[in-house]
């Protein structure tokens, strides 16, 4: 009596433990369009400026020189991009820069298409960083612009 006893506790477990799975199964279907469509990602050619006049064409007796597109001071975390990919105001984590959040606050002349171009306080800095493609993630809105995504 005892084993009959034991083996419908198990499969009662058993069927509690299916039905608990199923359930996880299925909210994390049903959320999984959530999360992906929080997740904006794409490839770019990034490469590296600074506000020196070989970079900007812009001499530091210029009222403008140093000013972003959107009226402010270059700093870290500046990026510049082409407005017809990104949005300026944009949020955006760069692979290889974990803690760093950039803001795409510039453009340029150069700056097409999935390119990004991070600012760094000196043009030796800038020139070390190079020309490098990784991944671009866009955190919350806006988003990129041209992919739709």
């Amino acid at each position: 009596m005892k084993i009959v006893s034991s083996m419908r506790d198990a499969s009662l477990f058993t069927l509690k433990s299916a039905i608990s799975i199923f359930t996880i199964a299925i909210l994390t279907l049903m959320l999984n369009p959530l999360l992906v469509n929080n997740l904006r990602a794409e490839v770019f050619t990034v490469t590296a400026y600074c506000s020196c006049e070989r970079c900007c064409n812009k001499n530091p007796s210029d009222k403008w020189y140093g000013i972003t597109a959107t009226g402010k001071h270059a700093r870290w975390g500046t990026v510049a991009v082409d407005r017809k990919v990104i949005k300026l105001g944009s949020r955006l984590k760069i692979q290889g820069f974990p803690k760093t959040t950039f803001r795409a606050e510039d453009v340029g002349s150069a700056i097409k298409g999935n390119h990004i171009d991070i600012w760094f306080p000196s043009h030796k800095q800038a020139l070390r960083f190079g020309v490098k493609k990784t991944v671009v993630y866009c955190i919350g809105k806006p988003v990129f612009v041209r992919s739709g995504i």
